[in-house]
């Protein structure tokens, strides 16, 4: 088998993982799905391309912006499709329609705008994505950098639901009314995870975006593959979301490989459909009862 295949899955599932984990900070806190979350990752991946070729942004300002701007329409999407529903009814799913129909209305709006070419985005110096071969494998800089960055930034969000902010997270996602009465807000922390989850999402787009290209089509794969890799790791897991990153990005590798690229998706999603029947809780989630 061609070594390289190990290469492409990595480099995959960092950006899967990624997407599953901007998945997780969102449904700590709120029990929601953001449906939207793919377009936020296009978004980001669109508006960094512009601000670096269009305006001439140096990298760490185009930076910064971008996940300024994803992240307050994250919150945004918030205020206008999501805190209505749950104000309405705690329990229902209706922010799945509103939250598709906020994807729809980007991917329509960013198509309108940047149209369906895609736009090269080189990686910032002194990373590149020009090859070199490593112990029979076929490297560059680059995808040894994202890789490195998406286990740093799962390991600093671990870290970082240690702190008082991060506890007050836990605890509404185990008992939002007992948290409630301990004197957490659990409408702040919802604002808060929803721009933060947008910035996540941008960042994600910014870091696919050298080896993707930035282009309107790139939402719905990483939405499909992110939100899989959520679910297979265990919802709320990020420790989970990034071992299941990489086993989906290296399923689809090996799929694409041995079969064809053609029937890559349908390998994948049947690793999913077989782990998910054995395990509904996901590989690292705990089985629980209820009470009938």
């Amino acid at each position: 088998m061609d070594p390289d295949i190990l290469v492409r899955g990595l480099t995959a599932g960092s950006l899967y993982a990624l997407v599953a984990v901007s998945f997780n900070i969102l449904y700590r806190p709120t029990n929601v799905f953001n449906f939207a979350q793919g377009e936020l990752v296009m978004l980001g991946a669109m508006l960094f391309a512009a601000g670096k070729s269009t305006v001439g942004l140096p990298w760490p300002l185009a930076l910064l912006a971008t996940l300024a701007a994803v992240g307050t329409l994250g919150l945004a999407e918030e205020f206008i499709a999501v805190a209505p529903i749950l104000a309405r009814s705690k329990t229902g799913t209706g922010w799945v329609i509103t939250t598709l129909a906020i994807s729809l209305i980007v991917s329509n709006l960013v198509g309108w705008i940047w149209g369906p070419d895609p736009i090269l985005v080189k990686p910032p110096a002194p990373l590149s994505l020009d090859t070199f071969e490593f112990a029979g494998l076929r490297l560059n800089s680059y995808v040894i950098a994202l890789a490195a960055l998406t286990i740093a930034l799962v390991a600093l969000i671990e870290r970082a639901y240690r702190t008082l902010q991060g506890k007050a997270v836990l605890a509404v996602a185990e008992d939002r009314e007992a948290a409630l009465l301990r004197g957490i807000n659990p409408a702040r922390l919802s604002r808060w995870s929803f721009f933060l989850g947008g910035a996540f999402a941008g960042l994600t787009g910014i870091l696919a975006a050298p080896i993707l290209y930035a282009s309107t089509s790139m939402g719905p794969a990483l939405l499909l593959k992110g939100f899989a890799a959520a679910a297979v790791g265990s919802i709320g897991n990020n420790r989970g979301a990034l071992i299941a990153g990489y086993l989906i990005g290296i399923t689809e590798a090996v799929g694409a490989s041995l079969l064809s690229p053609g029937y890559q998706e349908a390998v994948v999603f049947l690793v999913v459909l077989t782990v998910l029947l054995m395990r509904p809780q996901g590989l690292f989630g705990l089985a629980t009862t209820r009470t009938v």
